[in-house]
């Protein structure tokens, strides 16, 4: 009996050494937040990519999904960024980065660059392009068209 009990509990641990434990996936992947800050974009030439000179400055700031731009009147302009080239911008949802044609600007960063203010104007051609573009809230009266040809960071 003590023979049988000795080879079962031998039988039982050889059992629960070689039994492999599975471990978890080497290979792990980088959670990264859904983006719901809207972007929008204004129209440029897909060749060539033209862009206002005029200039344009202020901080950038991120609120309830919208990005701004607040000029030194205190007024929030819904940033809009070039078409084209195709990822000259890119938002951060997680850190609240912005990066521009290779620029890194943090909320609160001032930026000068070129590119114009323009009226957001309800229910015309353009309006309703940019309606399709992300959250219409994100939309205020004013608009600041953010080149890239000067960037200062």
């Amino acid at each position: 009996m003590q023979k049988s009990l000795l080879a079962l509990t031998t039988l039982f641990l050889v059992g629960c050494i070689a039994t492999p434990v599975s471990s978890p996936s080497k290979q792990t992947s980088e959670i990264k937040p859904e983006q719901t800050t809207s972007i929008f974009y204004y129209p440029v030439a897909p060749v060539g990519h033209g862009q206002a000179t005029a200039l344009v400055t202020g901080k950038f700031a991120w609120k309830d999904g919208c990005l701004y731009l607040v000029g030194k009147d205190g007024v929030y302009n819904t940033a809009m960024f070039p078409m084209y080239p195709k990822d000259i911008v890119r938002w951060d949802e997680a850190n609240k980065t912005l990066t521009l044609d290779g620029h890194i600007f943090k909320m609160g960063d001032f930026i000068s660059t070129n590119g114009h203010y323009s009226d957001y104007v309800a229910n015309s051609p353009m309006a309703l392009e940019y309606q399709k573009q992300g959250n219409r809230k994100c939309l205020n009266s004013s608009i600041a068209n953010i080149g890239t040809m000067d960037l200062n960071d």
